[in-house]
């Protein structure tokens, strides 16, 4: 894993990461931990819309007009 050090905080911003820590039951560590994966998970969850979107684009998937997502699963499951 790596180790990240941050120099130079905002005492007041310092404060409101140990304040909220602390209200969590967290050590300031911890709770930088979790908002760096909170963090990284959205990010993650951007990129894969992204990739989405480029791949519809890319395939040109379209719905008929008035036809939605469900439409369609219930047209699907209606064929079994």
């Amino acid at each position: 894993m790596a180790t990240v050090t941050a120099r130079q905080v905002d005492d007041e911003d310092y404060a409101l990461l140990r304040g909220a820590a602390e209200r969590n039951g967290r050590s300031v560590s911890e709770e930088l931990r979790l908002l760096i994966a909170e963090h990284a998970n959205r990010q993650r969850a951007q990129n894969r819309v992204a990739e989405v979107k480029k791949l519809r684009d890319r395939i040109g998937l379209t719905l008929p007009p008035g036809m939605t997502s469900l439409d369609l699963l219930r047209e699907e499951r209606g064929s079994w």
